[in-house]
């Protein structure tokens, strides 16, 4: 062995733009690596230009579809399951929450935006909690159920909203306090605030909301039915921006009015899923809707039709459709037998063409309880 030291080469220090870029290209063990180094790079790695500029580069990695699953009984939620499937390949992965269920548990998807999950559960079936999630970082936030709380006659939804431009999301929560109250009310929760002290009283139009919604630019957007009887087919959309905390009644005009509905979000753009069915064959028109403090203008995108029985749960991703067609049977001969068929496809309006994404049958009386499409991010929860 040699007496004499190793000679020691300083190394250039690199720019913390580059550094940037390098990162921008790492995985998520690098960077969540990364941040405990030190308070510098922590704050570095956590801004918004980051995040945002990381999620964005993972998106063309691909998205995953996220499928609930359950079955009609309410006495066997505790063994509902969610499937996770790419997208793209219609390949399928385990997807593990991070609680356990008695049997007597359950638990609900309200809401996955920017790579975070926020879900409703119960482990024991009687004290409920809501559990903000992101399932790459593994952190997770147990946030107070305001059903405690308000205590209402009246549970209506759940939602989850992001503000624009910020890596902080809200949480709402609309209720009726009594039965016989003449309108709701809705708590808002922030991921800043982290509490229910925001109340806000609803307009009277705000009544039977639809539990799947879609949001963008801080602004959530529900489909519900007008309240009078005599105008029960005369839908309409309800939207609430969380900047001016006020809400906008949208009606559907006459020449986009169909027998069911379902809003979707494509390119950044607003969009309502207008459909007709008989028990053969569908036929849906996708209707973009510019929303304005003035008359919301309607444009008609395009129109595609399909072969299911029923009406089937559709998502955007990038600018294709994700369609679900599903079917019961009851086998003959076999008491209380049921068969439940799932083909998932892609469908590409552009070339008017379809393929199968992914099949799964169930020996047994199965629904789909939500959809939900999934990018994975490092978003903070």
């Amino acid at each position: 062995m040699s007496d004499v030291p190793p000679i020691s080469i300083p190394l250039p220090e690199l720019p913390d733009e580059l550094m940037l870029d390098i990162f921008h290209r790492a995985d998520a063990s690098t960077i969540l690596n990364a941040r405990s180094t030190c308070r510098s790079w922590r704050v570095k790695l956590s801004s918004y230009d980051f995040q945002t500029t990381l999620a964005q580069r993972w998106k063309h990695h691909g998205c995953s579809l996220l499928m609930h699953f359950c079955y009609p009984s309410s006495l066997m939620n505790s063994v509902d399951w969610v499937m996770r499937m790419d997208a793209s390949s219609g390949y399928t992965m385990p997807f593990h929450f991070p609680f356990l269920l008695t049997y007597e548990g359950w638990f609900h998807i309200i809401g996955v935006e920017n790579g975070i999950l926020c879900i409703r559960y119960s482990s024991m079936g009687k004290k409920s909690y809501l559990l903000s999630w992101n399932p790459v970082s593994r952190k997770s936030k147990i946030i107070q159920d305001p059903v405690y709380i308000f205590q209402p006659d009246l549970v209506y939804l759940y939602a989850l909203v992001y503000f624009p431009s910020t890596l902080d999301y809200a949480i709402l929560y609309i209720f009726k306090q009594t039965s016989e109250s003449p309108s709701s009310s809705l708590s808002i929760y922030t991921s800043f605030r982290r509490n229910w002290n925001v109340i806000i009283t609803c307009p009277p139009y705000v009544v039977t909301l639809d539990a799947t919604y879609v949001t963008l630019g801080g602004s959530i957007y529900w489909l519900t039915c007008s309240v009078d009887d005599d105008e029960r087919r005369s839908p309409y959309i309800v939207c609430f921006s969380l900047l001016s905390n006020t809400f906008q009644q949208i009606f559907i005009p006459r020449q986009a009015l169909a027998h069911c509905y379902m809003l979707m979000l494509l390119n950044q753009k607003v969009c309502l899923a207008s459909s007709t069915h008989d028990e053969e064959v569908f036929s849906t028109s996708i209707w973009h809707v510019a929303v304005t403090e003035e008359e919301p203008a309607w444009t008609r995108l395009f129109m595609y039709n399909g072969v299911a029985p029923l009406f089937t749960p559709a998502i955007f991703v990038d600018e294709d459709i994700i369609e679900i067609k599903e079917r019961h049977f009851e086998e003959d001969g076999v008491d209380d037998s049921h068969v439940s068929h799932f083909h998932i496809c892609r469908y590409t309006p552009m070339e008017k063409t379809r393929r199968t994404l992914h099949w799964v049958e169930y020996e047994d009386n199965v629904r789909i309880r939500s959809l939900h499409v999934y990018y994975e991010t490092l978003y903070p929860v």
